[in-house]
């Protein structure tokens, strides 16, 4: 019996549409077709390329991208594997290049890539952060917007200098989706720029908790705990400004961990956060690497002060595998391909390309092999032109492969082969 990639791919895809609900049959075949396009198709992944590869026709694809689809709801779906283990919620932005002047949502936004800011699009994206298995699942992605919004502000953005600001828009987004993340994960991880007292009241307000890194310069002030004094005034707080050079190891507990050649001491305590206006866990931590002189030293820290520092500090680097999400879309899937003008449409193009990623490691993992995105794409659109050519071929018994032939076709080009069972 020949194995047959691409009808697993279609009946996993099927069976994760099973969780949601009012969706027509029409629609489910439309996207099946379009994540089976994704994961095959080598050219740019717009309207006009997938219906000359695709079983429907380009307006049939316009429409469709328009309608609302509950990402969130479908990728809940391939988290099975993060059960038992330590996970966060990562939020991260993407910058998006797209040029034009009509296209809705277009500003100047930071790009990491190239470490200015540059003209363009922005997305937010959601994954599910796993510490034990260093992945990440994503969730589901928002298009950031820069206008002013009217109307009573939401509880979270309360005694913002400026609701309407970058922080602002993404706790709105986070508002939107509260019940449902706070159902999977009350902890927040995200980078730097998140370590705000306006983001940390706004998430706390919604019942979240934040992981983040400090800056080298961070105030932090020691808690004061010996006896009260009996004199008049308010009670003694603090015991003094934390010199991040010369710690209190009265205060502070030591720990270590080790990565390869890298060997990281951590020191962690709870302190009083002068940029945040809250008690937090903070986790210090000396990367020392043999081959350099010079050691840089971290600030990490928890909203959740009955976190251990080992939990802290290894939620926080598992962070990054949100990136390498951003990654293999934008170079596998075509995050960055859509010509589409309208939101809905851009919005449906963001979240088939991240998802698709999902579904290809998905695939991968049920078929008992390890690949990276890029080889089963190529897995899978060797097995597209494989069908093709039998489906053009017709009953020709000149186009009789048996299982071994089969095999080679399918793996032909795919890096670190390894064969299906």
């Amino acid at each position: 019996m020949k194995i047959k990639p691409l009808t697993q791919l279609r009946e996993m895809i099927a069976a994760t549409l099973k969780s949601q609900t009012n969706l027509s049959k029409s629609f489910q075949s439309f996207f099946i077709e379009t994540m089976e396009l994704i994961l095959t198709h080598t050219g740019r992944l717009n309207f006009t390329q997938m219906a000359r590869c695709g079983r429907s026709c380009e307006s049939r694809f316009r429409q469709n991208f328009k309608k609302p689809f509950d990402w969130l709801s479908f990728n809940k779906s391939f988290l099975e594997s993060t059960k038992g283990h330590r996970i966060a919620i990562a939020i991260d932005p993407c910058y998006i290049p797209k040029s034009g002047k009509k296209t809705v949502g277009l500003d100047w936004f930071w790009s990491g890539c190239a470490t200015a800011m540059k003209k363009g699009l922005e997305i937010l994206g959601i994954s599910i952060v796993d510490a034990d298995d260093k992945d990440a699942v994503f969730l589901k992605a928002e298009q950031t917007f820069t206008d002013k919004k009217r109307g009573r502000k939401p509880g979270c953005t309360r005694g913002m200098e400026n609701p309407d600001s970058l922080t602002g828009w993404y706790l709105r987004m986070l508002t939107r989706n509260c019940r449902q993340l706070l159902s999977i994960c009350r902890l927040i991880v995200a980078d730097a720029y998140f370590s705000k007292e306006s983001f940390v009241t706004g998430i706390k307000f919604l019942g979240f908790d934040l992981v983040s890194r400090f800056r080298d310069d961070v105030n932090l002030k020691y808690l004061y705990t010996g006896p009260k004094a009996h004199r008049r005034g308010r009670p003694q707080k603090f015991a003094g400004k934390v010199d991040l050079k010369d710690l209190d190891m009265s205060v502070f507990a030591e720990d270590y961990a080790a990565d390869g050649k890298l060997v990281y001491k951590m020191y962690t305590a709870i302190v009083w956060a002068v940029s945040l206006g809250r008690e937090v866990r903070v986790v210090i931590v000396d990367h020392v690497d043999t081959d350099k002189k010079r050691q840089a030293r971290k600030v990490f820290f928890s909203t959740d002060k009955t976190m251990s520092a080992r939990d802290i500090f290894d939620i926080y680097r598992t962070r990054f595998q949100l990136e390498f999400v951003f990654r293999d879309a934008k170079q596998f899937t075509g995050l960055t391909h859509c010509q589409a003008r309208n939101k809905e449409a851009l919005s449906f193009a963001f979240n088939a390309s991240l998802s698709s990623v999902n579904v290809a490691r998905a695939f991968a993992r049920q078929q008992g092999i390890n690949l990276s995105v890029g080889s089963t794409k190529t897995l899978l659109h060797n097995a597209a032109m494989v069908d093709r050519f039998i489906a053009m071929s017709g009953k020709s018994p000149n186009m009789r492969l048996n299982n071994t032939d089969f095999k080679e076709l399918l793996f032909y080009g795919v890096r670190a082969v390894a064969y299906l069972l």
